[in-house]
């Protein structure tokens, strides 16, 4: 969730000067029930026992979360399963930093204590890594390497210094973890440390640090996964520790020993069924963290068991849905998204067949400003939501009302990557939304992403929590019921289609030209057609796989048109504007039938 906050959370509330008053419609007495039946005091229950214990991916703790949000899930009349699967998951032996000068400085990599959060120094916390690392020794000199991004590496060139069998010092936050350490080795790097610098976003220049303010601690260290393909050895360090290296000028020896290992792994699924199984909406969410993980992801859990409990309750009064209604919690999605990835893998077949969509909460809860994506089939109905649910900061208005009040307004962005919706979206083709609260949120993969922070800065009184339970329950129920026809909106994809043509470069307007066309009789087609629900399944994962890409977190728009473009040949633009062009007019054929 943080790819589509993350702007937002650089900037204030403006007065709501000029926004039209939005009605709150009128909710039928199931809607009112569902609106009614999720608290904040049972996501802070729910919370309490997750910071419990430690549950990274394939511990004892995770699979303790695992069986506890099954019974849960029970509890509230779902058919709760356990999923297992055997996957390789890194783990950390030993890892280590020195400075070689006179004496030897050996570097305490652990997070320190802070005064009155004792949770996130707790002996299950770790030692601070990065997942995928590749193991070894290396011996030599340190070379800063700015942000990591291929101007820095340019820069360093024209400077006569080269990173090749250095250990390359990149400070975090310009791109996903994996595309930084993936360059740093590409330019011939020997090791990397990655390292959190006070000037950043959520860095303690801008503000207060935790245990006074949201911002990073100088000692907090942000672990993360660096993906699949590293060789060399990569480790995060704190902004405090990252200094000393900064200072020193003497050879460095970094040390990493982790092991990729074969372990059991638990996806917990809930299942409401429907009058009609042959088509089910997925509600899902990442279980494992890091180490306590209460805001990612346990935010995200803690908010799915409020949407459940209020189902439930529903349900028990005698409503039975007609699409079923499933509710997941995603092991190992911080090492790779290896628990959606498994779901979606074996159970594809039925997800193309008839899932209709995917709702992802993932650190949903850690700030004050409302962000979404979404595919555009059901892009417009996040607005349709917020109208419903009233602002707990300000009850007299909605929550789109609050939304169209921050500076970029009520925009939903297209999806990117970094979060379990990926293999929905991208293998499965299912149209997905991923939404939530942003903000700064200073202890991101740290120990200290516990109880007390999330209770303190991220949503004080969970009052977040509570308003995305139900959103998500509404969402559920309307997605559940609603016929495909009035709940997918296949016109959006052209306004979609139209903005992404006119972002390519001026140079290549020429050569998409025959896509535009295109375009524009998809939209002629698309505004007066009325295509079956198989149909309509069938163009929307047309149309997604189409319009939507993803770089690490980044939103890749028209993917194959944007590599085309990559290799700066009019040709291979021009040959493969045509291509897409042929493929939408497929599409815009289908639902002209």
């Amino acid at each position: 969730m943080h790819r589509i906050i993350a702007a937002l959370a650089l900037l204030s509330l403006v007065p709501m000067q000029g926004v039209a008053a939005v009605p709150q419609p009128s909710l039928t007495s199931a809607e009112a029930t569902l609106l009614a039946v999720p608290s904040a005091q049972g996501a802070i229950d729910s919370s309490r026992f997750i910071d419990e214990r430690m549950h990274y991916a394939g511990t004892p703790g995770d699979e303790r979360l695992a069986r506890w949000m099954a019974s849960r899930l029970r509890a509230d009349g779902f058919q709760a399963t356990i999923e297992s699967f055997t996957a390789l998951v890194p783990e950390l032996r030993h890892e280590s930093v020195q400075i070689l000068s006179r004496p030897v400085v050996t570097l305490d990599l652990r997070e320190p204590r802070i005064a009155g959060d004792p949770d996130g120094t707790r002996p299950d916390a770790g030692m601070p890594f990065n997942g995928g690392s590749g193991s070894g020794t290396v011996t030599a000199r340190i070379v800063t390497v700015g942000r990591g991004l291929d101007s820095d590496y340019r820069a360093l060139a024209a400077s006569h210094v080269s990173v090749r069998g250095k250990i390359a010092l990149v400070r975090y936050g310009a791109e996903f973890r994996g595309l930084l350490a993936a360059r740093a080795q590409r330019n011939g790097a020997a090791a990397v440390i990655l390292y959190s610098d006070p000037a950043d976003r959520d860095g303690s220049s801008h503000g207060p640090a935790y245990p006074n303010g949201p911002y990073r601690p100088l000692g907090s260290v942000q672990r993360g996964s660096v993906g699949t393909g590293i060789r060399i050895p990569v480790l995060p360090l704190s902004a405090a520790n990252a200094a000393r290296l900064l200072r020193a000028r003497s050879l460095v020896r970094v040390t990493v020993d982790e092991p990729i290992v074969h372990r059991t792994l638990w996806n917990t699924v809930g299942i409401l069924a429907g009058t009609n199984p042959r088509q089910e909406v997925v509600l899902g969410g990442h279980r494992d963290a890091w180490v306590y993980g209460v805001s990612d992801n346990g935010d995200g859990i803690s908010t799915l068991l409020e949407s459940a409990k209020a189902l439930g309750a529903l349900a028990r009064a005698g409503w039975k849905p007609e699409r079923s209604i499933v509710i997941a919690g995603w092991d190992a999605e911080e090492i790779g998204e290896l628990g959606s990835q498994a779901y979606v893998r074996q159970h594809l077949d039925r997800l193309r067949a008839g899932c209709v969509a995917y709702i992802n909460i993932d650190e949903g809860e850690v700030g004050q400003f409302f962000g979404a994506s979404a595919a555009a089939a059901i892009a417009p109905s996040v607005a349709v939501l917020a109208a419903s649910i009233p602002d707990p900061q300000q009850p007299q208005r909605t929550l789109l009302e609050r939304w169209q009040a921050q500076p970029r307004g009520a925009t939903v962005e297209s999806p990117g990557g970094g979060s379990d919706f990926e293999s929905f979206l991208y293998d499965a083709g299912v149209p997905t939304l991923d939404w939530g609260f942003g903000g700064i949120f200073g202890v991101y993969h740290s120990a200290f992403d516990d109880l007390r922070y999330a209770e303190t800065e991220a949503d004080p009184g969970f009052v977040n929590h509570r308003v995305m339970a139900q959103m998500i329950a509404l969402a559920a129920y309307r997605l559940a019921a609603e016929p495909l026809s009035d709940m997918y909106h296949v016109d959006a994809y052209a306004s979609t289609l139209r903005d992404d043509l006119a972002n390519v470069p001026s140079d290549y307007q020429h050569d998409v030209a025959p896509l535009a066309d295109a375009v524009s009789r998809f939209d002629a087609a698309a505004s007066t057609a009325h295509p079956n629900d198989d149909t309509l399944l069938d163009v929307v994962h047309h149309l997604n796989a189409l319009c939507y890409g993803r770089n690490g977190y980044a939103a890749v728009p028209l993917p194959a048109l944007s590599a085309a473009i990559t290799t700066r040949n009019e040709q291979t633009v021009r040959t493969e504007a045509l291509r897409l062009a042929a493929a939408l007019d497929g599409v815009t054929a289908e639902i002209s039938e």
